[in-house]
């Protein structure tokens, strides 16, 4: 009687724990938002994730958003500050930013229209 390696074992361990990984990495890097988020200038990747955790999924649902909604704001009472991290709070944007952002997505909300410029 032969023992048996652990070898094999290990390596259908390591097989299960790999797709379970590649899973949960599918799962975060494909937010659970509507692809015409995706098509708003300004957008990223990692600002997809961050609105798909946040409840916000439809152009309207952001369209709907204040700009410290997404870039935080902070509240004084008395000698107490209380900061508050907006959606995207962790990412280097600016209050502009966000406000070109939101613009569009009530642009193609259909909630404005766009400015047609002048000549």
């Amino acid at each position: 009687m032969t023992a048996a390696t652990p070898l094999p074992l290990f390596r259908e361990l390591l097989n299960k724990f790999a797709r379970v990984d590649a899973s949960l990495h599918t799962r975060r890097a494909e937010p659970d938002v509507e692809d015409a988020l995706r098509d708003i200038p300004g957008i990223r990747a990692s600002m997809l994730v961050a609105f798909g955790a946040n409840g916000i999924r439809t152009v309207e649902d952001l369209a709907a958003c204040a700009t410290d909604d997404l870039t935080g704001w902070t509240e004084q009472s008395g000698a107490k500050t209380t900061t508050h991290p907006g959606i995207l709070g962790d990412m280097a944007m600016s209050r502009k930013e966000c406000d070109a952002i939101i613009l569009q997505a009530r642009i193609r909300a259909g909630w404005i229209e766009a400015a047609t410029p002048t000549s």
